[in-house]
Protein backbone atom coordinates (compact mmCIF):
# COMPACT_ATOMS: atom_id res chain seq x y z
CA UNK A 1 0.00 0.00 0.00
CA UNK A 2 2.82 2.41 0.89
CA UNK A 3 4.57 1.64 -2.39
CA UNK A 4 1.46 2.48 -4.43
CA UNK A 5 1.04 5.72 -2.50
CA UNK A 6 4.66 6.68 -3.18
CA UNK A 7 4.33 5.89 -6.89
CA UNK A 8 1.05 7.83 -7.08
CA UNK A 9 2.58 10.82 -5.30
CA UNK A 10 5.65 10.75 -7.56
CA UNK A 11 3.37 10.59 -10.62
CA UNK A 12 1.32 13.56 -9.40
CA UNK A 13 4.48 15.60 -8.79
CA UNK A 14 5.77 14.69 -12.26
CA UNK A 15 2.49 15.73 -13.88
CA UNK A 16 2.62 19.07 -12.07
CA UNK A 17 6.32 19.68 -12.80
CA UNK A 18 6.38 18.56 -16.46
CA UNK A 19 4.82 21.76 -17.90
CA UNK A 20 7.22 23.86 -15.79
CA UNK A 21 10.24 21.91 -16.97
CA UNK A 22 9.07 22.08 -20.57
CA UNK A 23 8.59 25.85 -20.34
CA UNK A 24 12.04 26.30 -18.83
CA UNK A 25 13.59 24.15 -21.54
CA UNK A 26 11.90 26.06 -24.36
CA UNK A 27 12.54 29.53 -22.93
CA UNK A 28 16.19 28.79 -22.27
CA UNK A 29 16.69 27.37 -25.74
CA UNK A 30 17.84 30.64 -27.29
CA UNK A 31 20.27 31.76 -24.59
CA UNK A 32 23.65 32.60 -26.10
CA UNK A 33 22.32 32.81 -29.67
CA UNK A 34 22.65 36.10 -31.50
CA UNK A 35 20.76 37.12 -34.60
CA UNK A 36 23.93 37.12 -36.70
CA UNK A 37 24.40 33.41 -35.88
CA UNK A 38 21.16 32.53 -37.67
CA UNK A 39 21.43 31.57 -41.32
CA UNK A 40 18.04 31.34 -42.97
CA UNK A 41 19.51 30.73 -46.41
CA UNK A 42 17.64 33.80 -47.64
CA UNK A 43 19.26 37.21 -48.03
CA UNK A 44 18.30 40.79 -48.70
CA UNK A 45 20.50 42.84 -51.03
CA UNK A 46 21.11 46.19 -49.34
CA UNK A 47 22.45 49.23 -51.19
CA UNK A 48 24.09 51.77 -48.93
CA UNK A 49 26.54 54.50 -49.86
CA UNK A 50 26.95 53.14 -53.36
CA UNK A 51 27.91 49.68 -52.08
CA UNK A 52 25.87 46.49 -52.15
CA UNK A 53 25.88 43.89 -49.42
CA UNK A 54 23.89 40.80 -48.53
CA UNK A 55 22.16 40.53 -45.17
CA UNK A 56 20.35 37.47 -43.85
CA UNK A 57 16.59 37.94 -43.67
CA UNK A 58 16.60 37.36 -39.90
CA UNK A 59 19.10 40.17 -39.32
CA UNK A 60 17.21 42.38 -41.76
CA UNK A 61 13.98 41.93 -39.77
CA UNK A 62 15.68 43.42 -36.69
CA UNK A 63 16.25 46.57 -38.73
CA UNK A 64 12.67 46.65 -40.00
CA UNK A 65 10.86 46.22 -36.67
CA UNK A 66 11.37 49.86 -35.49
CA UNK A 67 9.27 50.99 -38.45
CA UNK A 68 6.54 48.45 -37.67
CA UNK A 69 6.37 48.27 -33.87
CA UNK A 70 6.00 51.04 -31.31
CA UNK A 71 8.33 50.83 -28.35
CA UNK A 72 6.68 49.59 -25.18
CA UNK A 73 4.37 46.96 -26.68
CA UNK A 74 4.37 43.40 -25.34
CA UNK A 75 7.02 40.86 -26.30
CA UNK A 76 4.32 38.67 -27.87
CA UNK A 77 3.23 41.52 -30.11
CA UNK A 78 6.82 42.12 -31.23
CA UNK A 79 7.19 38.41 -31.95
CA UNK A 80 3.96 38.39 -33.96
CA UNK A 81 5.18 41.33 -36.01
CA UNK A 82 8.54 39.60 -36.61
CA UNK A 83 6.64 36.60 -37.99
CA UNK A 84 4.43 38.87 -40.12
CA UNK A 85 7.44 40.75 -41.56
CA UNK A 86 9.25 37.47 -42.28
CA UNK A 87 6.12 36.13 -43.99
CA UNK A 88 5.89 39.24 -46.20
CA UNK A 89 9.57 38.96 -47.16
CA UNK A 90 9.37 35.23 -47.94
CA UNK A 91 6.14 35.70 -49.89
CA UNK A 92 7.72 38.49 -51.96
CA UNK A 93 10.87 36.40 -52.51
CA UNK A 94 8.98 33.38 -53.77
CA UNK A 95 11.49 30.64 -54.60
CA UNK A 96 14.43 33.06 -54.83
CA UNK A 97 17.14 33.08 -52.17
CA UNK A 98 18.04 36.79 -52.60
CA UNK A 99 15.79 39.82 -52.94
CA UNK A 100 16.59 43.46 -53.50
CA UNK A 101 15.63 45.65 -50.55
CA UNK A 102 13.77 48.02 -52.89
CA UNK A 103 11.31 45.23 -53.77
CA UNK A 104 10.15 44.90 -50.17
CA UNK A 105 8.81 48.41 -49.49
CA UNK A 106 9.99 48.15 -45.88
CA UNK A 107 11.92 50.82 -43.98
CA UNK A 108 15.25 49.53 -42.63
CA UNK A 109 16.85 51.13 -39.54
CA UNK A 110 20.63 50.88 -39.15
CA UNK A 111 22.30 51.69 -35.80
CA UNK A 112 22.36 55.44 -36.51
CA UNK A 113 18.64 55.42 -37.28
CA UNK A 114 17.97 53.36 -34.14
CA UNK A 115 19.84 56.02 -32.14
CA UNK A 116 17.90 58.84 -33.82
CA UNK A 117 14.58 57.16 -33.03
CA UNK A 118 15.22 55.86 -29.49
CA UNK A 119 18.15 57.95 -28.23
CA UNK A 120 21.69 56.89 -27.40
CA UNK A 121 20.74 55.66 -23.92
CA UNK A 122 17.81 53.48 -25.08
CA UNK A 123 18.60 52.22 -28.56
CA UNK A 124 20.62 49.15 -27.54
CA UNK A 125 17.93 47.93 -25.12
CA UNK A 126 15.26 48.37 -27.80
CA UNK A 127 17.41 46.66 -30.42
CA UNK A 128 18.09 43.76 -28.04
CA UNK A 129 14.34 43.34 -27.48
CA UNK A 130 13.75 43.22 -31.24
CA UNK A 131 16.66 40.78 -31.71
CA UNK A 132 15.21 38.51 -29.04
CA UNK A 133 11.85 38.49 -30.84
CA UNK A 134 13.54 37.55 -34.12
CA UNK A 135 15.64 34.82 -32.49
CA UNK A 136 12.62 33.40 -30.67
CA UNK A 137 10.58 33.20 -33.88
CA UNK A 138 13.42 32.41 -36.31
CA UNK A 139 12.12 30.80 -39.48
CA UNK A 140 8.45 31.01 -38.49
CA UNK A 141 6.03 32.23 -41.13
CA UNK A 142 2.28 32.41 -41.47
CA UNK A 143 0.97 29.74 -43.80
CA UNK A 144 -2.44 28.82 -45.17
Amino acid sequence: MGEKLTIGLAGAILIIMLPCLLTLALNGRYRGVTVDMINSGKDVLISSGGENSLMDVEEYIVGVLPGVVDYGVSDQYIQAQAVAVRTKIYFTMGEESVINEDSLNLEYFDDDEYINKYGMENYQAVKNKFEEAVITTAGQVISN
